[in-house]
């Protein structure tokens, strides 16, 4: 990498939080700016991955919760159930849409 594909970041630390940063780098055997390098990377892509605290991740726990009303029918089966009702036969399947299938 040359030096004009790279930029600069600076941040400020408080005295603590400097000698934290300073003694974990010696720690791992790492340059300050090494470890700085490293820390902002695994930040970003810390950052970037779903947070599993998301609502969107907890519906299926909200709708296991929730009953059905008795007026409520449906023909939905474990998939153990549907497998060990097929015997491998194979059967044609034609889609609406398509054309060619078409007589």
């Amino acid at each position: 990498m040359s030096r004009n594909d790279t930029k600069h970041v600076q941040t400020e630390l408080s005295e603590d939080e400097y000698e934290r940063f300073q003694q974990f780098a010696r720690e791992h055997g790492l340059s300050l700016k090494e470890a700085g390098h490293e820390a902002l990377i695994e930040w970003i892509e810390r950052r970037q991955q779903p947070d599993p605290n998301d609502p969107a991740f907890t519906v299926p726990d909200n709708l296991r919760g929730d009953s059905l009303p008795e007026s409520a029918v449906t023909d939905a089966r474990e998939e153990a159930d549907l497998v060990e009702e097929w015997h491998g036969n194979d059967e044609s399947v034609t889609h609406a849409d398509d054309s060619s299938a078409q007589s």
